[in-house]
């Protein structure tokens, strides 16, 4: 079975402004709720995050070989999820393809039902389309 665990956390609120997040009161935050699932055990960590800031979550595997990347925007509804390995000649993580594997793990389902965004105005999380939930209808 393969499993990840938190690894770290990015922040980009512009293009200007995307080595350093800062807080103040006219912006718009939403606690971002990520976790992580490893022993049959998940752990949840919460996040005070700007609602238009982009935020990269990265997890790596126990052995430190794998990383899995997940890129959002949280007022968007794009995702983007890359997976990487770690190529012990070249020293650095190439992009590796997301292996039925890793995809059907409990760990790998564990992390992405674990994101979930909120606020007074807002409640986001992801929907896996392969299991619709029966409130939601294909369209």
């Amino acid at each position: 079975m393969v499993e990840f665990k938190l690894k770290s956390l990015y922040l980009k609120q512009k293009k200007t402004d995307s080595l350093q997040v800062k807080e103040t009161t006219t912006q718009d935050l939403v606690i971002l709720r990520i976790g992580d699932y490893n022993q049959n055990k998940s752990k949840y960590h919460h996040f005070h995050v700007p609602l238009h800031g982009i935020v990269e979550i990265q997890y790596e595997t126990p052995d430190h070989n794998n990383l899995l990347r997940i890129v959002f925007q949280l007022n968007q509804r794009n995702l983007s999820i890359q997976y990487y390995t770690w190529n012990e000649t070249d020293q650095h993580y190439i992009e590796a393809p997301l292996e039925n594997e890793i995809i059907h793990s409990l760990s790998f389902q564990a992390i992405l039902q674990s994101i979930s965004f909120s606020n007074d105005n807002h409640l986001s999380y992801i929907v896996n389309s392969l299991q619709p939930l029966n409130d939601i209808q294909k369209g």
